[in-house]
């Protein structure tokens, strides 16, 4: 009997001892950065991932935005010293080949939403294959992106490539943050809605404070361009289904990341313009 109270009192004791919780808090956290690498990447997450861990690596969303942005901006450079026009499209190139094109491939399904019809056939279209005006959408897209990328001068075309995927992955956490999870399906269904505020405070203290950081009062144009994209697509999304899916979050990445690069590229332009 003294010996079994004996072990008992040493497991409590392991428990509440502080570098077996802090093993356990990193562990955790280690698993989260896992899941957010690969949702936001072609490795896809984790198969055995729960819902708690998914939706806490969207913490980690901007980082890995970030790090995917100077994956894109090396190549960039590396394309530059061959060609300096090819080094902007080699660079969002790079970040759609990241991405496995799932932001392109979800741009053009949301097409469907445009349709006619109740919002239950529109989100039959979503998820059914997408039509032709869906791809030329997404292929116009997508080339808007290079040429934006292609005007900007290499310090520019740097920071855009840096802060366009970390802004786009950003949106995707603001999306998650609030609403219900009632139309998405698969590893969306552990997203949207399942934000907490440590998720979208941390998120938004990384993109916002390094881009108004890096760009300063450039920086506060390119966030405000991001952010009324992210609501437009949601008020959006609400009133054509009623909700978000999958596929609407990878759309708002794909235009979040449109925006920033076009508004870099025009604020470049005019820049130009007037000190020539």
């Amino acid at each position: 009997m003294i010996v079994t109270e004996t072990r008992r009192c040493k497991a409590v004791v392991l428990d509440r001892d502080p570098g077996s919780r802090y093993a356990a808090r990193r562990m955790g956290l280690g698993r989260e950065l896992r899941a957010a690498v690969g949702c936001l990447t072609a490795l896809g997450p984790p198969a055995d991932a729960p819902r708690d861990v998914l939706a806490g690596g969207l913490a980690f969303y901007p980082v890995v935005g970030l790090a995917v942005g100077g994956v894109a901006a090396a190549v960039a450079s590396a394309v530059g010293l061959v060609s300096v026009r090819a080094a902007g499209p080699a660079g969002v190139l790079a970040l759609a080949a990241v991405s496995g094109g799932r932001g392109s491939r979800a741009l053009a399904a949301t097409t469907a939403l445009l349709g006619r019809g109740s919002p239950a056939a529109r989100l039959a279209a979503l998820r059914g294959s997408t039509a032709p005006v869906g791809l030329v959408l997404a292929a116009a897209v997508l080339a808007l992106r290079a040429v934006a990328a292609a005007v900007l001068p290499a310090p520019a075309r740097t920071t855009g490539l840096l802060l366009a995927p970390m802004l786009g992955a950003w949106a995707i956490v603001v999306q998650c943050y609030g609403g219900t999870p009632a139309h998405a399906r698969g590893v969306a269904a552990a997203l949207v809605g399942r934000a907490r505020f440590r998720e979208f405070g941390w998120a938004s203290v990384v993109a916002l404070g390094v881009t108004l950081a890096t760009g300063e009062a450039i920086g506060l144009v390119v966030v405000l361009a991001a952010s009324l994209t992210t609501v437009g697509v949601r008020v959006f999304a609400h009133r054509r289904i009623g909700g978000l899916t999958g596929r609407l979050l990878w759309a708002t990445r794909e235009l979040v990341e449109t925006a920033v690069l076009g508004i870099l590229a025009l604020v470049a332009g005019i820049l130009g313009t007037r000190l020539s």
